[in-house]
């Protein structure tokens, strides 16, 4: 019976409303909610103006961008030799976070340099005041928490006297690093990896970024390597015709570039290197001598299950001028079955000699 007496007052309350609402000017929108009884307005979810971030996700280690090479210097394994600048995040609780800024150069300098700060995260940014004690100088940092990524602003107060060490200053934009391991490859392992990157020269093909590998670059790269010889195509018989020029099927074709990119073709075509007629390609047999390749090192990715990184030195030898280094690769490669096929390939800029 109560509520159903609720129920009439508030249906009385409402016509009432109509009535005057009839009467009120007819651009008046808004609703007066001040009369709703408290049991009302608690059956009406509050909406939050901000979608509330987890910073948690920050947690953890982040690695110096940089606009040259900026995969190598991602590389853990590679530290040693670059040197490593980074924030390490080491807590978050209630956007309170604590952390580090630390730069640590390369070979043979090793200064290394680190300060702590902490700070609140508002609206995704952080400022926080540092010192560091070892190199005696102090200033502030500014972070910004993004989508992937850390971008920071540092700079350092002024004073009588300038520190030539400790974290950089400017404007930086931080990443995940790649923590990597190194590959201790046998001799077995280390000859086969030689041969099946033998093909990869740069005569053969060009550097190419993952997934940006296109038909003709691989119907290329096979004619290419089967016309040279480079790679060995006695396992297909008959499929192989030698001769003045060197004519193989669509099968041969799609059964390396499974081999060596995991990919068959989608279009067989002729490009300007390899004709396609009729389900046969064929190139002219093809002479001279290209660079070799000789695996510095080979690192797996400890964060991605059979993704492996080779720095590869490509050689050649000349009466001239003996053998030397022609230039370096960073080969990303994903293994399959035991086996290896090539995701992407870098040149790198600034060849890097490693002692491993």
């Amino acid at each position: 019976m109560r509520k159903k007496s609720l129920f009439t007052a508030c249906a009385l309350c409402l016509l009432l409303a109509v009535g005057c609402s009839a009467n009120a000017p007819q651009s008046q929108t808004s609703t007066d909610t001040s009369s709703l009884t408290q049991e009302s307005k608690e059956a009406v979810p509050e909406q939050s103006s901000t979608t509330e971030t987890n910073y948690e996700s920050f947690l953890g280690d982040w690695s110096l961008k940089v606009s040259i090479d900026e995969e190598l210097y991602l590389i853990t394994e590679l530290d040693t030799y670059y040197g490593s600048t980074g924030i390490s995040i080491k807590e978050i609780k209630n956007n309170q976070v604590k952390g580090t800024i630390y730069s640590i150069p390369g070979a043979p300098s090793y200064r290394e340099s680190n300060v702590d700060f902490e700070g609140d995260i508002v609206d995704g940014k952080l400022t926080a005041s540092y010192k560091d004690e070892g190199w005696l100088y102090s200033g502030s940092i500014n972070l910004t928490f993004g989508t992937n990524e850390i971008t920071a602003n540092i700079t350092r107060d002024k004073s009588d006297e300038t520190s030539l060490w400790g974290i950089p200053e400017g404007t930086f934009t931080f990443l995940r690093p790649i923590d990597t391991e190194t590959v201790i490859l046998s001799e077995d392992e280390n000859n086969r990896l030689k041969t099946f990157l033998s093909a990869v020269t740069e005569e053969m093909i060009q550097p190419f970024e993952e997934g940006a590998l296109t038909d003709e670059m691989i119907i290329n790269f096979v004619g290419l390597n089967l016309g040279m010889g480079s790679i060995d195509g006695s396992e297909f018989g008959d499929d192989i015709k030698s001769g003045a020029d060197i004519v193989f099927n669509e099968s041969v074709m799609n059964s390396l570039a499974v081999r060596y990119f995991g990919t068959e073709i989608k279009e067989s075509k002729s490009t300007d290197t390899v004709t396609y007629n009729n389900g046969y390609y064929s190139i002219p047999a093809l002479g001279g001598v290209v660079a070799y390749p000789i695996v510095q090192m080979l690192m797996a990715d400890k964060g991605n299950a059979d993704r492996y990184y080779a720095i590869v030195n490509y050689m050649r030898e000349t009466p001239e001028e003996g053998i030397y280094l022609e230039y370096q690769y960073f080969i990303t490669m994903q293994k399959e079955n035991e086996n290896y096929i090539i995701k992407s390939i870098k040149k790198i800029s600034d060849p890097m000699i490693l002692n491993c």
